[in-house]
């Protein structure tokens, strides 16, 4: 609650704060002279005492607190005396002096100097920087602030992007302690309300704005690209994947990419992955059959014309099959088996084992509104890959086609690269995304194993007592990539912004412009893949 009250009670909020890095030390005398083995390696065992942080126990031995969260999972910041954990073994006594000079080339995302440094750096400016998002301040009164939190409270609007608003000051601050960047920085609580953003507007501070992130809603945003345009200042779009908006808007960045920009990142993996398939293209309905159409060009530029099968691997499918049969008493003809829409003669086959067998690779698309998933089955393949893209919003679609191409996965092999954003429907069963192999774009894809995460979730915890959502890595990026972008480049921002590349927490900005007279837009997507029981992120740039 304290959090609460610090954010919302004021409406405008300068900021001009520093993070200060902890001095470590090497307390020998506190550690624990217990010493286990693990999993194949060393660890101090250590019993935590009464008010002792990860912190203070991260400075007795040595090591970081992320090192401590890697091998206690469940651990919390302020763990209860008596916890015990696993602390990695070091066999040398590393001296204050040595840990800093180590811990001064740890690889950090969040301290990270960009490559370009600038011939005329101006130490003493102030950057101005306005973050229009809704706060819904209105509803933030004594009783409400009052109220101890529960998950209905949490549920209310003045919640709704909090995380945002958080993360987005964790890289502020860490601007102003790296850089001693001077940001003056105002909060505007702006939602859908119009007399929120034309108050906003007549404000004289932000006409002389270096940069504006926000508004969040259509509407007030609609208002300010006029108002930016005119005023020639950088305007970062946080939320919409439309991309119709940057569309004669110069002035304008837009940090998530539109759907078109899939089509891209789709052709890279076809490439690698699918190029001697058989490729069967999925719409929703006919509303889709536009990026549809696009993928059959894509599937078809750059699948092989044939496959080339062996016939002992051929000879072993048509023997389960048949053993599968005769195990369920049912008749069939030996001598024949059909598939990829050819009926192939048994007996040729086991007689030139070593020989292989022409298939033609196919691109066939289906409208799922019309088309049955049963006419698949004529033309699928037993013998190689069946690739399955399939284009739909809906989480029902998305349902039913795992569902059903998990059913044809039994008697077929069968992959799926799902689009456009099957990120966003949750408890889809895991077990069969799996079982397809398949491949989710996603604007973000956050790996806890990575130091920079781990060292974001600290801090963030630390500062606010709970876990950062994925808005709160969104918040975060965007304050980082455009406070570096403004440090380096001051005026000249934004014809820096196709080439400037900083590393993120969880996603990349690929800044483009199709028109001259039109504003940049993201065009990077995230693609991973469910395989050997986990997420993982496929190494496209």
């Amino acid at each position: 609650m304290k959090t609460l009250k610090n954010v919302f009670s004021l409406l405008f909020i300068c900021v001009m704060t520093a993070f200060f890095a902890t001095t470590l030390k090497a307390q020998v005398s506190q550690k624990s002279s217990i010493v286990t083995e693990y999993n194949g390696k060393q660890y101090y065992v250590h019993t935590v005492k009464k008010k002792q942080t990860l912190k203070d126990i991260a400075e007795i031995y040595g090591v970081t607190v992320n090192e401590i969260y890697f091998e206690n999972r469940d651990v919390k910041n302020n763990p209860k005396a008596g916890t015990i954990i696993r602390i990695p073994y070091k066999e040398e006594i590393v001296t204050v002096e040595e840990e800093i000079q180590e811990e001064s080339f740890e690889p950090d995302s969040l301290a990270f100097e960009p490559e370009f440094v600038p011939t005329f750096f101006d130490s003493e400016r102030l950057y101005k920087v306005a973050l229009m998002m809704p706060l819904y301040l209105e509803q933030v009164d004594e009783k409400f602030l009052a109220e101890e939190v529960s998950n209905k409270q949490l549920l209310a609007k003045p919640f709704s992007y909090l995380h945002f608003y958080e993360g987005f000051m964790i890289a502020v601050d860490s601007m102003v302690s790296k850089y001693d960047m001077k940001i003056d920085l105002k909060v505007y609580d702006i939602d859908q309300d119009t007399n929120k953003i034309v108050t906003a507007l007549n404000d004289e501070w932000l006409a002389t704005a270096d940069m504006i992130v926000g508004p969040f809603h259509l509407k007030p945003f609609e208002r300010m690209l006029n108002f930016v345009n005119d005023k020639d200042i950088l305007l970062v779009n946080p939320m919409t994947n439309r991309e119709d908006l940057v569309i004669g808007n110069k002035n304008m960045v837009k940090v998530k990419p539109s759907y078109s920009y899939q089509m891209h990142w789709l052709e890279e993996v076809i490439k690698d992955k699918y190029t001697d398939n058989n490729i069967f293209i999925f719409a929703m309905d006919s509303s889709s059959m536009k990026y549809v159409e696009t993928m059959k060009e894509i599937a078809l530029r750059n699948i092989e014309e044939f496959s080339y099968v062996s016939n002992k691997h051929i000879k072993k499918v048509i023997r389960k099959y048949q053993n599968a049969l005769k195990n369920e008493e049912i008749e069939f003809d030996s001598t024949k088996y059909q598939s990829d829409n050819i009926t192939f003669d048994v007996k040729m086959i086991n007689e030139f084992p070593d020989d292989t067998t022409k298939l033609r690779n196919q691109v066939v698309v289906y409208n799922y509104s019309i088309d049955s998933l049963n006419k698949v089955m004529k033309t699928a393949s037993a013998f190689r890959n069946n690739l399955f893209i399939v284009y739909g919003d809906s989480k029902v679609f998305a349902t039913e086609m795992i569902n059903k191409l998990n059913i044809l996965n039994k008697d077929y092999p069968v992959s799926l690269i799902a689009l456009p954003d099957w990120s966003k429907f949750d408890r889809l069963f895991n077990e069969n995304l799996m079982k397809l192999s398949t491949i989710i774009f996603d604007y973000d894809y956050t790996d806890y194993d990575t130091y920079a995460v781990g060292k974001f979730i600290c801090k963030f915890r630390d500062e606010y007592g709970t876990e950062p959502k994925d808005i709160a890595f969104h918040g975060f990026n965007i304050a980082w990539y455009f406070l570096n972008a403004l440090i380096n480049y001051g005026d000249d921002v934004s014809a820096a912004i196709p080439t400037f590349d900083i590393p993120l927490l969880n996603t990349k900005y690929h800044f483009e412009k199709k028109n001259i007279n039109d504003g940049f837009e993201n065009s990077y997507w995230n693609l991973y893949q469910y395989k050997n029981y986990e997420k993982q992120l496929l190494p496209y740039e």
